[in-house]
Protein backbone atom coordinates (compact mmCIF):
# COMPACT_ATOMS: atom_id res chain seq x y z
CA UNK A 1 0.00 0.00 0.00
CA UNK A 2 3.19 2.11 -0.05
CA UNK A 3 2.40 5.68 -1.83
CA UNK A 4 -1.32 5.22 -1.37
CA UNK A 5 -3.21 7.99 0.28
CA UNK A 6 -4.19 6.66 3.68
CA UNK A 7 -7.40 8.69 4.40
CA UNK A 8 -9.45 7.81 1.02
CA UNK A 9 -8.48 3.78 2.01
CA UNK A 10 -10.26 4.58 5.54
CA UNK A 11 -12.90 6.26 3.91
CA UNK A 12 -13.44 3.31 1.62
CA UNK A 13 -13.27 1.53 4.44
CA UNK A 14 -15.79 2.41 6.33
CA UNK A 15 -18.00 3.13 2.60
CA UNK A 16 -17.99 -0.51 1.98
CA UNK A 17 -18.48 -2.05 5.33
CA UNK A 18 -21.51 0.67 5.45
CA UNK A 19 -22.56 -1.20 2.42
CA UNK A 20 -22.28 -4.70 3.72
CA UNK A 21 -24.00 -3.43 7.35
CA UNK A 22 -26.82 -1.87 5.07
CA UNK A 23 -27.49 -4.71 2.98
CA UNK A 24 -27.66 -7.53 6.47
CA UNK A 25 -30.86 -6.29 7.88
CA UNK A 26 -30.43 -3.04 10.24
CA UNK A 27 -33.36 -1.04 10.89
CA UNK A 28 -35.07 1.31 8.26
CA UNK A 29 -33.73 3.95 10.05
CA UNK A 30 -30.05 3.14 10.09
CA UNK A 31 -30.78 2.37 6.15
CA UNK A 32 -32.42 5.93 5.73
CA UNK A 33 -29.14 6.82 7.25
CA UNK A 34 -26.49 4.57 5.39
CA UNK A 35 -28.29 4.84 1.93
CA UNK A 36 -28.03 8.63 1.62
CA UNK A 37 -24.49 9.16 0.76
CA UNK A 38 -22.46 6.04 0.45
CA UNK A 39 -22.73 5.13 -3.17
CA UNK A 40 -22.20 9.13 -4.22
CA UNK A 41 -19.03 9.18 -1.70
CA UNK A 42 -17.72 6.12 -3.90
CA UNK A 43 -18.18 7.85 -6.76
CA UNK A 44 -16.58 10.68 -5.58
CA UNK A 45 -13.48 9.10 -4.01
CA UNK A 46 -13.19 7.59 -7.30
CA UNK A 47 -13.05 10.87 -9.02
CA UNK A 48 -10.49 11.73 -6.68
CA UNK A 49 -8.24 9.85 -8.53
CA UNK A 50 -8.65 10.52 -12.64
CA UNK A 51 -6.74 12.59 -14.36
CA UNK A 52 -6.63 12.84 -18.33
CA UNK A 53 -2.96 12.85 -17.90
CA UNK A 54 -2.81 9.34 -17.67
CA UNK A 55 -4.10 8.95 -20.89
CA UNK A 56 -2.86 9.50 -23.89
CA UNK A 57 -6.26 8.87 -25.85
CA UNK A 58 -9.73 7.18 -25.73
CA UNK A 59 -8.27 3.99 -26.62
CA UNK A 60 -5.64 3.57 -23.56
CA UNK A 61 -8.47 4.95 -21.29
CA UNK A 62 -10.69 2.18 -22.46
CA UNK A 63 -8.55 -0.56 -22.45
CA UNK A 64 -7.20 0.06 -18.62
CA UNK A 65 -10.77 0.95 -17.18
CA UNK A 66 -11.90 -2.34 -18.67
CA UNK A 67 -9.03 -4.19 -16.98
CA UNK A 68 -9.70 -2.81 -13.74
CA UNK A 69 -13.65 -2.99 -13.66
CA UNK A 70 -15.08 -5.28 -16.44
CA UNK A 71 -13.05 -8.39 -15.50
CA UNK A 72 -13.69 -7.94 -11.93
CA UNK A 73 -17.30 -7.45 -13.35
CA UNK A 74 -17.37 -11.05 -15.15
CA UNK A 75 -15.38 -12.89 -12.58
CA UNK A 76 -17.91 -12.24 -9.71
CA UNK A 77 -20.26 -12.87 -11.75
CA UNK A 78 -19.75 -15.79 -12.78
CA UNK A 79 -18.53 -17.18 -9.64
CA UNK A 80 -22.13 -15.89 -7.89
CA UNK A 81 -24.26 -17.08 -10.54
CA UNK A 82 -22.73 -20.78 -10.47
CA UNK A 83 -23.20 -20.52 -6.31
CA UNK A 84 -26.78 -19.14 -6.97
CA UNK A 85 -27.61 -21.50 -9.36
CA UNK A 86 -26.53 -24.51 -7.35
CA UNK A 87 -27.26 -23.74 -3.91
CA UNK A 88 -28.28 -20.34 -3.53
CA UNK A 89 -31.77 -20.52 -4.87
CA UNK A 90 -32.51 -23.30 -3.39
CA UNK A 91 -32.59 -21.74 0.08
CA UNK A 92 -33.84 -18.71 1.58
CA UNK A 93 -35.73 -16.52 -0.03
CA UNK A 94 -34.95 -17.08 -3.27
CA UNK A 95 -37.07 -20.08 -2.88
CA UNK A 96 -39.96 -18.59 -3.24
CA UNK A 97 -38.98 -15.63 -5.69
CA UNK A 98 -38.72 -18.88 -8.36
CA UNK A 99 -36.46 -16.30 -10.89
CA UNK A 100 -35.67 -18.10 -13.92
CA UNK A 101 -32.28 -19.78 -14.32
CA UNK A 102 -31.78 -17.30 -17.10
CA UNK A 103 -32.85 -14.15 -16.11
CA UNK A 104 -29.28 -13.53 -14.61
CA UNK A 105 -27.54 -14.14 -17.58
CA UNK A 106 -29.61 -11.37 -19.41
CA UNK A 107 -28.74 -9.57 -16.65
CA UNK A 108 -25.28 -9.64 -16.72
CA UNK A 109 -25.14 -8.36 -20.20
CA UNK A 110 -27.58 -5.33 -19.50
CA UNK A 111 -25.65 -4.79 -16.26
CA UNK A 112 -28.79 -3.67 -13.88
CA UNK A 113 -29.48 -4.22 -10.12
CA UNK A 114 -33.06 -5.36 -11.12
CA UNK A 115 -32.15 -8.30 -12.91
CA UNK A 116 -28.49 -9.32 -11.46
CA UNK A 117 -30.60 -11.70 -8.83
CA UNK A 118 -27.69 -13.40 -8.08
CA UNK A 119 -25.36 -10.75 -7.00
CA UNK A 120 -27.38 -6.78 -7.08
CA UNK A 121 -24.46 -5.37 -5.86
CA UNK A 122 -22.49 -5.94 -8.95
CA UNK A 123 -24.45 -3.21 -10.82
CA UNK A 124 -21.76 -0.11 -9.45
CA UNK A 125 -19.25 -1.64 -11.18
CA UNK A 126 -21.06 -1.07 -14.43
CA UNK A 127 -22.35 2.01 -13.53
CA UNK A 128 -18.88 3.29 -12.75
CA UNK A 129 -17.93 2.38 -15.58
CA UNK A 130 -20.43 4.14 -17.63
CA UNK A 131 -19.63 7.41 -15.55
CA UNK A 132 -16.18 7.07 -16.11
CA UNK A 133 -16.72 6.92 -19.99
CA UNK A 134 -19.16 9.54 -19.74
CA UNK A 135 -16.84 11.98 -18.17
CA UNK A 136 -14.03 11.41 -20.21
CA UNK A 137 -15.84 11.76 -23.35
CA UNK A 138 -17.95 15.16 -22.03
CA UNK A 139 -14.42 16.70 -20.37
CA UNK A 140 -11.78 15.90 -22.03
CA UNK A 141 -11.70 18.96 -24.12
CA UNK A 142 -13.36 21.45 -21.35
CA UNK A 143 -11.34 24.26 -19.83
CA UNK A 144 -11.52 24.06 -15.77
CA UNK A 145 -13.95 27.43 -15.83
CA UNK A 146 -16.66 25.50 -17.81
CA UNK A 147 -16.38 21.72 -16.12
CA UNK A 148 -18.90 23.29 -13.04
CA UNK A 149 -21.53 24.76 -15.64
CA UNK A 150 -21.82 21.38 -17.54
CA UNK A 151 -21.62 19.21 -14.08
CA UNK A 152 -24.82 21.53 -12.87
CA UNK A 153 -26.13 20.64 -16.86
CA UNK A 154 -25.27 17.21 -16.36
CA UNK A 155 -27.69 17.08 -12.97
CA UNK A 156 -30.42 18.56 -14.51
CA UNK A 157 -30.91 16.08 -17.15
CA UNK A 158 -30.20 13.94 -14.32
CA UNK A 159 -33.01 15.16 -12.30
CA UNK A 160 -35.58 15.75 -15.51
CA UNK A 161 -34.97 11.82 -16.35
CA UNK A 162 -35.14 10.87 -12.98
CA UNK A 163 -38.28 12.64 -12.45
CA UNK A 164 -40.15 11.73 -16.17
CA UNK A 165 -38.41 8.37 -17.40
CA UNK A 166 -40.63 5.66 -15.34
CA UNK A 167 -41.00 3.39 -18.04
CA UNK A 168 -37.09 2.76 -19.72
CA UNK A 169 -34.09 1.82 -17.19
CA UNK A 170 -30.87 2.31 -19.51
CA UNK A 171 -28.04 -0.60 -19.48
CA UNK A 172 -24.98 -0.16 -17.26
CA UNK A 173 -26.78 1.86 -15.32
CA UNK A 174 -26.38 5.00 -17.72
CA UNK A 175 -29.67 6.72 -16.22
CA UNK A 176 -27.96 6.50 -12.72
CA UNK A 177 -24.83 7.51 -13.99
CA UNK A 178 -25.84 10.91 -15.01
CA UNK A 179 -27.03 11.42 -11.56
CA UNK A 180 -23.31 10.16 -10.45
CA UNK A 181 -22.02 11.81 -12.92
CA UNK A 182 -21.62 15.05 -10.42
CA UNK A 183 -19.95 13.42 -7.53
CA UNK A 184 -17.07 11.84 -9.36
CA UNK A 185 -16.86 15.12 -11.26
CA UNK A 186 -16.40 16.73 -8.01
CA UNK A 187 -14.08 14.64 -6.94
CA UNK A 188 -11.72 15.36 -10.28
CA UNK A 189 -12.42 19.03 -9.26
CA UNK A 190 -12.00 19.02 -6.02
CA UNK A 191 -9.03 17.03 -5.97
CA UNK A 192 -5.82 19.68 -4.65
CA UNK A 193 -8.48 20.65 -2.12
CA UNK A 194 -8.75 17.02 -0.91
CA UNK A 195 -5.56 15.19 -2.22
CA UNK A 196 -2.49 18.07 -1.08
CA UNK A 197 -3.83 19.72 2.03
CA UNK A 198 -4.02 19.48 5.34
CA UNK A 199 -7.01 20.35 7.89
CA UNK A 200 -6.70 20.71 11.44
CA UNK A 201 -8.38 18.65 13.85
CA UNK A 202 -10.48 20.94 14.89
CA UNK A 203 -11.79 21.32 11.73
CA UNK A 204 -12.37 18.08 10.77
CA UNK A 205 -13.98 17.79 14.00
CA UNK A 206 -16.45 20.48 13.52
CA UNK A 207 -16.82 19.22 10.19
CA UNK A 208 -17.35 15.97 10.68
CA UNK A 209 -20.10 16.54 13.76
CA UNK A 210 -22.35 19.38 11.66
CA UNK A 211 -22.18 17.27 8.50
CA UNK A 212 -23.48 14.33 10.03
CA UNK A 213 -26.38 16.50 12.13
CA UNK A 214 -26.86 16.89 8.52
CA UNK A 215 -27.24 13.47 7.01
CA UNK A 216 -29.65 12.43 9.99
CA UNK A 217 -32.15 15.67 9.31
CA UNK A 218 -32.03 14.93 5.42
CA UNK A 219 -32.71 11.13 6.30
CA UNK A 220 -35.65 12.05 8.22
CA UNK A 221 -36.87 14.23 5.62
CA UNK A 222 -36.38 12.15 2.49
CA UNK A 223 -36.65 8.08 4.05
CA UNK A 224 -34.17 5.43 2.09
CA UNK A 225 -33.67 6.32 -1.47
CA UNK A 226 -31.94 3.06 -3.48
CA UNK A 227 -29.09 4.39 -6.10
CA UNK A 228 -29.66 1.13 -8.19
CA UNK A 229 -33.35 1.77 -8.67
CA UNK A 230 -32.77 5.19 -9.75
CA UNK A 231 -34.83 5.97 -7.11
CA UNK A 232 -33.85 9.37 -4.64
CA UNK A 233 -36.74 10.45 -3.34
CA UNK A 234 -36.44 14.44 -2.84
CA UNK A 235 -33.78 14.86 -5.55
CA UNK A 236 -32.45 18.18 -3.39
CA UNK A 237 -32.91 16.77 -0.66
CA UNK A 238 -30.79 14.15 -1.64
CA UNK A 239 -28.41 16.26 -3.62
CA UNK A 240 -27.81 17.69 -0.14
CA UNK A 241 -27.97 14.70 2.26
CA UNK A 242 -25.17 12.80 -0.23
CA UNK A 243 -22.79 15.80 -0.20
CA UNK A 244 -23.21 15.82 3.86
CA UNK A 245 -22.48 12.35 3.98
CA UNK A 246 -19.35 12.91 1.46
CA UNK A 247 -17.78 15.56 4.02
CA UNK A 248 -18.70 13.50 7.38
CA UNK A 249 -16.88 10.36 5.92
CA UNK A 250 -14.00 12.27 4.74
CA UNK A 251 -13.49 14.71 7.42
CA UNK A 252 -13.98 11.84 10.02
CA UNK A 253 -11.25 9.50 7.32
CA UNK A 254 -8.91 12.63 7.59
CA UNK A 255 -9.37 12.61 11.34
CA UNK A 256 -8.54 9.13 11.88
CA UNK A 257 -5.35 9.32 10.87
CA UNK A 258 -4.48 12.45 12.41
CA UNK A 259 -5.40 10.74 15.79
CA UNK A 260 -4.22 7.92 17.65
CA UNK A 261 -6.59 5.64 15.96
CA UNK A 262 -5.40 2.19 14.83
CA UNK A 263 -6.88 2.15 11.38
CA UNK A 264 -4.92 -0.45 9.44
CA UNK A 265 -8.12 -2.46 9.18
CA UNK A 266 -10.36 0.13 7.61
CA UNK A 267 -7.24 0.76 5.20
CA UNK A 268 -6.73 -3.05 4.46
CA UNK A 269 -10.66 -2.59 3.34
CA UNK A 270 -10.14 -0.08 1.70
CA UNK A 271 -7.60 -1.50 -0.44
CA UNK A 272 -10.01 -4.66 -0.94
CA UNK A 273 -13.27 -2.90 -1.34
CA UNK A 274 -13.85 -4.22 -4.43
CA UNK A 275 -13.50 -8.28 -3.35
CA UNK A 276 -15.62 -7.20 -0.86
CA UNK A 277 -18.45 -5.71 -2.68
CA UNK A 278 -18.50 -8.81 -5.06
CA UNK A 279 -18.41 -11.31 -2.16
CA UNK A 280 -20.33 -10.46 1.35
CA UNK A 281 -23.63 -11.18 0.48
CA UNK A 282 -22.36 -15.04 -0.07
CA UNK A 283 -19.60 -14.47 2.94
CA UNK A 284 -23.00 -13.70 4.55
CA UNK A 285 -25.23 -16.80 3.72
CA UNK A 286 -21.97 -18.74 4.30
CA UNK A 287 -22.22 -17.72 8.08
CA UNK A 288 -26.04 -17.51 8.17
CA UNK A 289 -26.23 -21.25 7.24
CA UNK A 290 -23.90 -22.15 9.79
CA UNK A 291 -25.53 -20.68 12.49
CA UNK A 292 -29.03 -22.16 11.29
CA UNK A 293 -27.92 -25.83 10.51
CA UNK A 294 -25.19 -26.41 12.63
CA UNK A 295 -26.17 -24.29 15.65
CA UNK A 296 -30.20 -24.33 14.79
CA UNK A 297 -30.81 -20.84 14.93
CA UNK A 298 -33.25 -19.12 13.14
CA UNK A 299 -32.89 -16.90 10.98
CA UNK A 300 -35.07 -14.47 12.16
CA UNK A 301 -32.32 -13.41 14.59
CA UNK A 302 -30.70 -11.64 11.56
CA UNK A 303 -33.88 -8.95 11.64
CA UNK A 304 -32.44 -7.26 14.86
CA UNK A 305 -29.72 -4.48 14.14
CA UNK A 306 -27.38 -5.46 16.73
CA UNK A 307 -27.11 -9.07 15.44
CA UNK A 308 -26.87 -7.73 11.70
CA UNK A 309 -23.40 -5.65 12.88
CA UNK A 310 -22.45 -8.75 14.51
CA UNK A 311 -23.01 -10.42 11.05
CA UNK A 312 -21.36 -7.27 9.15
CA UNK A 313 -18.32 -7.88 11.11
CA UNK A 314 -18.22 -11.68 10.40
CA UNK A 315 -18.55 -11.82 7.09
CA UNK A 316 -15.87 -9.26 6.35
CA UNK A 317 -13.38 -11.36 8.52
CA UNK A 318 -14.39 -14.88 6.99
CA UNK A 319 -13.31 -12.60 3.46
CA UNK A 320 -9.86 -11.68 4.87
CA UNK A 321 -8.29 -14.59 3.57
CA UNK A 322 -10.24 -14.64 0.36
CA UNK A 323 -8.59 -11.37 -0.13
CA UNK A 324 -5.55 -12.62 0.75
CA UNK A 325 -5.53 -15.51 -1.18
CA UNK A 326 -7.01 -13.85 -4.78
CA UNK A 327 -4.47 -10.59 -4.29
CA UNK A 328 -1.34 -13.42 -4.03
CA UNK A 329 -3.02 -15.70 -6.75
CA UNK A 330 -5.52 -13.85 -8.64
CA UNK A 331 -5.18 -10.52 -8.85
CA UNK A 332 -5.79 -9.81 -12.16
CA UNK A 333 -9.52 -10.76 -11.82
CA UNK A 334 -9.55 -7.76 -9.42
CA UNK A 335 -7.78 -5.17 -11.73
CA UNK A 336 -4.93 -5.48 -9.93
CA UNK A 337 -1.52 -6.18 -11.67
CA UNK A 338 0.41 -8.99 -9.87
Amino acid sequence: MKGRVKWVDIAKGIAVSLVVYGHFGTSDAAKSVIYAFHIPLFFFLSGLFFSFDKFPNYTSFLRKRSFQLLIPYLFFNFITYLLWLFIGRKFGNDISTNVNALKPIFGIVYGNASNLAHNVPLWFLTCLFSVENFYFLIFRKTKKQQQFFLLVMIAVIAFINYKFNHVFRLPWGMDIAMSMLLFYGLGVSLKSEFLDKNRSKALLSALSIMSFLVVLIIAQLNGKIEVSDNYFGNYLYFLLGASAGIIFIVSLSMLITQVKIRYSLLSFLGFNSLIIFGLHLYSGSFIKAISFFVFHLPLSIYETPSVSLLLTFLSILVLIPVVLLMNKFLPFVVGKSK
